[in-house]
């Protein structure tokens, strides 16, 4: 087998970005270099998109069966043949619709062995559940079809963030943590930062949750009660782990140069400095699974589609991150003495993972 991995792309909401991040990336031949690319979406698409912003159409290889796929040309599984209605930047139940059925062959083609890797282009949540997804969002559907304890971390060059309490609305965020899933986060996120990047002895930090972190509990006692008890813990097991910190001087001082992954309570704390830092460049990975998930960390981007106008940037880190946590895993599998229980048994479970990638 090529050494290239072989990636399946998720076509998202057609009526986002999407389509046009993959026309502007893959019109150079250079990305087959890296990768061996299985778009999941139909020839539709992209040809209304080509006409609409007068670029040249993309050439696909059809994809049925293993047999059918080619390298060194653009692949493609068609996930739908209805007639459908294509609105830039409006959202509609069909695009949902679309984005789950590919999404969902793409999973059933990792596990069958088809692909090796999945990145996804971004999905309108809404529009998504509304045509069947049962989760908010991609990464716990991940969770759940590999039976995987996944993180979500937003990363650059400069910067890796990832939450504790994930999508979950902010009214419900204190009820959620608790001092066992602090420190099995600080737990999954030590190994994540081993095994998938490469880093020998990660330096965390962790963000408090209350103004000022609770101010010695003037302001609330999450940080004395549960978070600062999970560091403790943690510190015992050898894990390189300090704080709570407030995040505002955090990340107001810059403190965030200095640690290899920073790990927030909720959602905000850390996405709004991260996206002020890599709006335009930064990947969403989703660490913990046996496969590798990556995608661009924003989203549809209404606003602009169809114009032209949209950054590749994001969507291409994506496509490299994949190549390097690849080789990263291979090492990380052949030099660990205890390399991770989970990814280990989920890789027996479905035939896939850093052995097979070979």
């Amino acid at each position: 087998m090529s050494e290239k991995p072989v990636i399946g792309i998720t076509i998202g909401d057609f009526n986002g970005i999407g389509p046009e991040l993959i026309l502007k990336t893959f019109s150079s031949e250079l990305i087959f270099n890296y990768c061996t690319p299985v778009i999941y979406a139909n020839t539709y698409i992209f040809k209304y998109y080509a006409d609409l912003l007068n670029c040249s159409p993309l050439n696909f290889n059809i994809v049925v069966k293993s047999s059918d796929l080619k390298q060194n040309k653009l692949n493609l599984r068609s996930c739908c043949k209805d007639r459908i209605e294509i609105t830039p930047g409006v959202a509609s139940t069909q695009a949902g619709k679309l984005a789950l059925d590919a999404l969902q062959l793409a999973v059933s083609d990792v596990k069958n062995g088809l692909i090796s890797d999945i990145l996804t282009c971004p999905i309108d949540k809404k529009s998504s559940t509304d045509a069947g997804l049962s989760f908010n969002g991609h990464t716990q559907y991940f969770a759940e079809e590999f039976e995987s304890d996944v993180q979500m971390i937003l990363m650059n060059d400069e910067l890796r963030v990832s939450m504790v309490t994930g999508h979950t609305p902010l009214n419900e965020v204190t009820q959620k943590i608790t001092k066992d899933k602090v420190l099995e986060h600080i737990r999954l996120i030590n190994e994540n930062l081993k095994a998938d990047f490469a880093i020998i002895r990660p330096k965390i930090a962790v963000m408090g949750i209350n103004p000022h972190g609770g101010d010695n509990g003037l302001m609330g006692r999450e940080e004395l009660d549960i978070i600062a008890p999970a560091i403790k813990e943690a510190q015992k097991e050898n894990i390189l782990v300090v704080g709570p910190y407030a995040p505002d001087g955090f990340f107001g001082s810059h403190n965030s140069t200095n640690f290899d992954a920073i790990v927030g309570m909720y959602h905000d704390q850390v996405l709004i400095p991260f996206k002020q830092i890599a709006f335009n460049d930064g990947v969403n990975y989703t660490a913990g699974l046996p496969i590798i998930r990556t995608s661009p960390d924003h989203g549809t981007a209404y606003d602009i589609a169809g114009k032209g106008v949209s950054d590749t940037s994001s969507f291409i880190n994506a496509l490299y991150l994949i190549n390097k946590v690849r080789r990263n895993r291979i090492n990380y599998y052949d030099n660990s003495k205890e390399p991770l229980a989970y990814k280990t048994h989920r890789r027996e479970k479905f035939s896939i993972g850093v052995p097979d990638l070979r």
